[in-house]
């Protein structure tokens, strides 16, 4: 029976990381085809029409909320959660490590997990590849949104920014780890916790995109491929568990 369980859990954490894989192209594929879904977003939160002529790119407009204090501050507060977890993560690995007693009451190959997908996802794929290759200007970076850079759609990697660029959102990314830390919760804390910290993480991407420092489909897509590498990976644990 516990065999079968084991067979049945891998089964599910890979068929999730495959349909969710296949989700994030799809978007991504969307994204590309009607990078006008893009402009459309990011103008809802800009303060005028879009900046079509270049002479008047600098005085065309701006994104309001990236404007308000109070949307500044938030946004530092929910840009640390990630890091703040990240770190209970290693200070409980420590204390297992220490004491024998606890190690045997904690999921540790699950807490090591989530410091991988951190890793992988939001620290290789996202940083070291994506945003460092992507090219992508971010939205008060290009000339529709008052900026000197060309717009370019979703999964093109021919813009002219040089480095941290647009796609994608690590940010979100990093909210996007920050749910995945709740499979290492109790079921018992996961229950009352899942709610804020999913609210907070839709809040980060969301924040991103309203203050024009990145598109929809990079806060999306950012967001969504932390989960799927963290999915991933239980995958992947599960089937060396089985042999």
């Amino acid at each position: 029976m516990t065999t079968l369980h084991a067979v049945s859990r891998q089964r599910t954490y890979l068929d999730s990381f495959l349909v969710l894989t296949a989700f994030w192209f799809l978007l991504l594929a969307i994204f590309h085809a009607w990078p006008m879904i893009d402009v459309r977003i990011s103008q809802s939160f800009f303060s005028s029409a879009l900046c079509m002529d270049r002479a008047t790119v600098p005085q065309c407009g701006h994104f309001t909320l990236s404007k308000v204090a109070w949307i500044t501050t938030l946004r530092w507060l929910l840009y640390a959660l990630p890091y703040l977890a990240a770190a209970a993560v290693v200070i409980a690995l420590l204390v297992a490590g220490y004491s024998p007693r606890l190690r045997y009451r904690m999921p540790v190959q699950r807490l090591w997990i989530s410091l991988l997908s951190l890793g992988i996802g939001t620290g290789l794929i996202t940083n070291l590849f994506l945003k460092a290759h992507s090219g992508r200007p971010r939205p008060f970076d290009t000339d529709l949104f008052g900026g000197k850079l060309q717009f370019m759609p979703a999964g093109s990697f021919n813009g002219a920014c040089e480095r941290n660029c647009s796609f994608v959102s690590g940010e979100a990314s990093g909210a996007g780890w920050l749910i995945c830390v709740l499979f290492v919760l109790p079921p018992r804390y996961r229950m009352w916790m899942a709610p804020p910290v999913i609210l907070a993480s839709l809040a980060t991407a969301g924040l991103r995109v309203a203050v024009g420092a990145h598109y929809a489909s990079d806060a999306t897509l950012g967001l969504l491929l932390s989960i799927a590498v963290f999915l991933g990976l239980l995958a992947l644990e599960e089937r060396i568990a089985e042999r």
